[in-house]
């Protein structure tokens, strides 16, 4: 059977014996409410062979890992739970990646989160961090449905609920719907692992051979300096790295990425051989762009001056809508001794999440119809993400792709708690008062009320 093919016996090269040695909370796999997560799972017999692509590519390094620590190997099936080991996930809460890592938790367990990187979307940090939660969580409670639990719900609530029930039975405890599911959730996904053929259900061959590797980079690197050096494309490189919100790697972010075993061709890449070949890469020429900070009584055309740039650059290569800006705040320019293209020809431009011709025409400032004629594409056309178009521009600009800040926006049902208010929910999520009034027909005048359901359209990069 191929990758991803339903199969009623494991493969001799499935991972799925490995999996099941590594079980150690089988007696908690017939918990109450474990039937009730088994019922669903049988009337979405496809749900598990639509994760296959995704368990193919992440199960085996959560599994190695959870393993090497000696941990149940049940845990390897969480991210299922939480995300559908989806590293872009994003809940109406806030929570973000595989792991759906909470902002402070996220923090506290060493996952940096910045301007250029979330921690929580990189697979290996975040799985990292996870391990290290769960376990402290287990030697807190020494007892794995309540770490479970508290993975989810909070340790604090959790603690409150043993000390109200006078027990440390999880079925028996006072918790919230969506922590009396979480847990029978993992237990029944479990249970399907450990006998798939008692319940009449097959699971997706999964290879037990990693599918990617990280890289540490000597040093900055663009991110499409990077995609040419290593030939691979550039949207394969953001597809495999969703940590990155910006087109370049540089500190304090991780200087490492992660690549695939394979190419889409079915060519190799070698870790020993890649490094070698961005090692080769001069310092110099690994950075198209630099990052300033505006001092006082610095004006735009002031920097573009000393910086031996342009000021319309300057402004688009910033998404700036008028020349106002403050002290402190962070500028990308191009890199001295950048190379430049010539006036009168483009810029090469990477499609990003979120982008259609009319906002990158708006934020180039070039006539939407010259956008259309070069690149040759329909008024109407959705732009692919990872495809390259080019921005016709009249001043020199530095080769490659502009680095815009990434986007993800996406929309999200959130339930008001007790507290919230409109400026406290737009802070959280950066967005405005007057979106969320708009999106959801909101009179100012009314108070939020707890329960409250508002759609919000929020970037999950970003917020």
């Amino acid at each position: 059977m191929g990758q991803g093919s339903l199969m009623n016996e494991d493969a001799i090269d499935d991972l799925w014996p490995t999996l099941r040695a590594g079980f150690a909370l089988q007696a908690f796999h017939d918990m109450p409410g474990v039937d009730a997560e088994i019922r669903w799972l049988k009337r979405n017999p496809d749900y598990l062979m639509r994760l296959a692509p995704r368990m193919q590519r992440y199960l085996p390094y959560i599994l190695d890992q959870v393993l090497a620590r000696e941990l149940p190997a049940e845990l390897a099936l969480l991210p299922i739970v939480e995300s559908g080991l989806n590293p872009r996930a994003f809940s109406g809460y806030g929570a973000s990646g595989p792991w759906q890592f909470m902002r402070p938790t996220a923090r506290e367990y060493g996952l940096l989160i910045n301007n250029d990187y979330d921690g929580r979307r990189d697979y290996v940090a975040a799985t990292d961090g996870a391990l290290n939660f769960l376990t402290y969580l287990h030697g807190r409670f020494n007892s794995w449905p309540l770490a479970l639990a508290a993975y989810n719900a909070g340790s604090r609530r959790v603690a409150n609920a043993v000390r109200q029930a006078g027990t440390e039975n999880f079925s028996a405890l006072k918790l919230p719907r969506e922590t009396r599911a979480y847990v029978p959730r993992l237990m029944a996904l479990a249970a399907l692992v450990a006998h798939p053929a008692r319940f009449k259900l097959s699971l997706p061959s999964i290879s037990p051979e990693p599918q990617f590797f990280a890289l540490t980079l000597p040093g900055a690197f663009e991110l499409d300096v990077l995609a040419e050096t290593i030939d691979l494309p550039l949207a394969a490189l953001y597809d495999w790295n969703p940590a990155l919100k910006s087109g370049r790697l540089a500190s304090p972010s991780p200087l490492r990425v992660l690549l695939p075993i394979q190419r889409e061709d079915g060519t190799s890449l070698d870790a020993q051989d890649i490094l070698a070949q961005v090692t080769a890469v001069p310092a110099d020429q690994r950075l198209r762009w630099q990052t300033i900070r505006v001092r006082s009584g610095d004006t735009l055309s002031g920097i573009a001056l000393r910086h031996k740039t342009s000021l319309r650059l300057i402004k688009a290569s910033n998404n700036l809508a008028s020349d106002t800006i403050r002290v402190g705040q962070a500028l990308r320019l191009p890199a001295p001794g950048a190379k430049l293209a010539q006036a009168g020809t483009g810029v090469p431009y990477v499609v990003q999440p979120g982008d259609s011709l009319w906002l990158i025409a708006r934020r180039w400032q070039v006539p939407m119809g010259q956008l259309i004629k070069v690149n040759e594409v329909g008024p109407r056309e959705i732009l692919a993400v990872g495809r390259q178009l080019v921005i016709p521009v009249a001043t020199n600009h530095p080769v490659g792709a502009l680095p815009q800040s990434r986007s993800d926006i996406r929309k999200i049902t959130y339930r008001v708690r007790r507290g919230d208010s409109l400026s406290r929910i737009a802070q959280r999520f950066g967005i405005g008062i007057g979106d969320i009034e708009r999106w959801n027909s909101l009179d100012r005048r009314r108070y939020l009320q707890p329960g409250q359901r508002l759609t919000l359209y929020v970037d999950a990069l970003g917020s």
